[in-house]
C-alpha cells in the first residue's frame, strides 16, 4: 500500500518560532552578544552590522523599515531580492482567523483524526485529548508570523497602523524569519520541494532544512544589528510569554520545535562546509529522513533509510484494513521513548535504519490498531532500542506486563492506549523490531505478526473474538 501522503500545513512552519526565539537569545548572551565579548559563534560565519530598523531613526515609514530588514536579510542569506509578495501586519484575532481556515480544512481534519489515532495508541497524549483543540491552543498562542508560498503572503503578528516605532524589536525578527521563506520560495520553489517528500519523516526532515536555514539567517541578522541591552529586554519578554504559553503534551512541544532548533542545528554543520552556499546545495538535494538531520554526517555520506512495507494482500491482515500507512523516523521514535519516560532514548534510536508503520481498523468491530516494523543498523541498535523501550515501560507506572513472553525476544505489555507486544526478529540481511497494539494481547500479538511478514509464513492472520 503506498504512503498516504500529509499535506503540508501552512501554519506548522511559523509554530516553534517562539521557542526557536528563546533558544537564539540564549546563545547570544552566550557568546556575549554586543557586550565586547571575544567569542564568536563557531556556526555561523562572522558578518559586519548592517544599518536596519534597529539602529535606524524613528522617522522612517513602515515600508521604509520592512525595505531596510529585507535589504539586511537578502545581504546575509545571499540571494537577490525577488519580485514583491503581499505582506501584512495583523493583531492575534486576525492571526487566529488565518490559523483556523487551515484546521477547517477537510483534509487537515482527516488528517488531524489519523494522527489523535496514533498518538493514543502510543500513549503521548491523553486517552480522552481532544488533538484539534490542543493543536487550536498551541497555534493559537505561539504562532508569530508565517508565510504561505501558494499564495505568496506572509502575515506577522504586530501593528503597523501606528508608524514604524510601534514595530517592535519581536515583530522586526519575526519579519526577517519570515521574509527568508520567501527568498526561498523565489530561488528554490518550497511546495516542489516540500512535494519531493514521499513520507511523513522526509517531510519533516525537509520542515527542518526550511525552518533551520530561515533561523540561522535571522539569528545573524540578530546578533548584526541589536545591542545587548535591546536583546536582553526582548529575553526578558520572551520568557514571560514563554511562561504563560498552555501546557501541551511533550510529544508535541518537541514536534514543534524539531524543525527550528533540530534544524538549525543541521544548518550549522552546513555552513562549516561553505556558508549559505552549501545551505543552497542541500536545498537540491534535501535530506530523506530526520537521521540525515540529526547526525548531518549520515546526510554528507548519503546513508539513506531502508524502505519498508506492510501487505495488504488480505492474508497477513484479513479481517483488518489500513487506514494510515507512513514513516515514523528517528526523531519520531526517539521522542515516543523520551516521551514515555525512557531514560536512554537518544542512543536506542540512533541505531534507526528505516520503518514501517500503519494504522488499521478492525472490519468487524471499528477498533484501531497499530502495527510498526522498525530495521535497525545493526544487532546491536536493535537489541538497545528494544531494551530501551522495555525498560521505559517497565519503570512507567502507566504499564504493566501482560504475559510471560522471552525476555529480550518477545514481550508484552498492558497500558493506556492497549495491550502492546514487541519482538526481535533477525536473518543474515535484516535486524528488525516488530511492534503490535491492540484492545487485547492476543489482537496485539496477531497485528505483531503481521508487522513480521517478512520473517513469517503464510498462515492466515486472522482477528479473534
Amino acid at each position: 500500500m503506498p504512503f498516504s501522503k500529509r499535506r503540508s500545513l501552512v501554519f506548522l512552519r511559523p509554530v516553534g518560532f517562539r521557542l526557536s526565539l528563546l533558544a537564539m537569545l540564549v546563545f547570544a548572551f552566550s557568546i556575549g552578544c554586543s557586550n565586547g565579548s571575544d567569542a564568536e559563534p563557531t556556526a555561523t560565519p562572522t558578518i559586519e552590522p548592517i544599518p536596519t530598523a534597529a539602529i535606524a531613526p524613528v522617522e522612517l515609514t513602515v515600508d521604509e523599515l520592512l525595505d531596510s530588514i529585507e535589504r539586511a536579510v537578502e545581504e546575509i542569506r545571499g540571494i537577490d531580492t525577488p519580485p514583491p509578495v503581499e505582506h501584512k501586519f495583523v493583531d492575534k484575532a486576525g492571526m487566529k482567523e488565518k490559523l483556523d481556515e487551515q484546521l477547517d480544512d477537510p483534509e487537515i481534519m482527516g488528517q488531524i483524526d489519523h494522527e489523535e489515532t496514533l498518538f493514543k495508541l502510543l500513549d503521548v497524549i491523553p486517552q480522552d485529548a481532544d488533538l484539534n483543540a490542543i493543536y487550536d491552543s498551541l497555534f493559537g498562542s505561539q504562532v508569530l508570523g508565517l508565510y504561505d508560498p501558494e499564495k505568496e503572503e506572509f502575515f506577522v503578528l504586530g501593528d503597523d497602523q501606528s508608524g514604524a516605532e510601534s514595530i517592535d524589536i519581536e515583530a522586526q525578527l519575526t519579519y526577517a524569519h519570515e521574509y527568508v521563506h520567501r527568498l526561498q520560495d523565489a530561488k528554490f520553489d518550497l511546495e516542489a520541494i516540500d512535494d519531493l517528500a514521499t513520507n511523513d519523516d522526509m517531510g519533516l526532515a525537509i520542515s527542518a532544512l526550511v525552518e533551520g536555514d530561515a533561523t540561522s539567517a535571522q539569528s545573524q541578522y540578530m546578533l548584526a544589528n541589536y545591542d545587548f541591552l535591546e536583546l536582553s529586554e526582548l529575553l526578558e519578554s520572551a520568557l514571560a510569554d514563554q511562561a504563560e504559553q498552555p501546557e501541551a503534551p511533550y510529544f508535541l512541544q518537541r514536534s514543534l520545535e524539531f524543525s527550528y532548533t533540530d534544524g538549525a542545528a543541521f544548518i550549522a554543520v552546513i555552513l562549516q562546509l561553505g556558508e549559505f552556499a552549501a545551505v543552497d546545495a542541500v536545498f537540491k538535494n534535501p535530506p530523506k529522513s530526520t537521521e540525515q538531520v540529526l547526525h548531518p554526517e549520515k546526510y554528507l555520506d548519503k546513508e539513506e533509510p531502508i524502505e519498508l512495507d506492510i501487505p495488504d494482500d488480505g492474508v497477513h491482515l484479513s479481517g483488518w484494513d489500513i487506514q494510515a500507512e507512513n514513516v515514523m523516523g528517528e526523531f519520531f521514535l526517539r521522542t515516543w521513548l523520551e516521551a514515555i519516560g525512557s531514560v536512554d532514548a537518544i542512543e536506542a534510536a540512533a541505531g534507526w535504519g528505516g520503518d514501517v508503520y500503519a494504522v488499521v481498523e478492525a472490519q468487524d468491530t471499528g477498533e484501531p490498531g497499530l502495527i510498526m516494523t522498525t530495521a535497525w543498523d545493526t544487532r546491536d541498535d536493535a537489541n538497545e532500542f528494544f531494551t530501551a523501550l522495555s525498560e521505559a515501560m517497565e519503570s512507567n507506572p502507566g504499564y504493566s506486563p501482560a504475559g510471560r513472553g522471552i525476555p529480550g525476544v518477545l514481550e508484552s505489555w498492558w497500558g493506556p492506549g492497549g495491550y502492546l507486544v514487541m519482538s526481535r526478529w533477525y536473518s543474515d540481511e535484516a535486524e528488525r523490531v516488530v511492534i503490535g497494539r491492540g484492545s487485547s494481547v492476543e489482537i496485539a500479538q496477531q497485528l505483531e505478526m503481521a508487522g513480521a511478514y517478512e520473517f513469517s509464513d503464510e498462515t492466515e492472520i486472522t482477528v479473534l473474538d
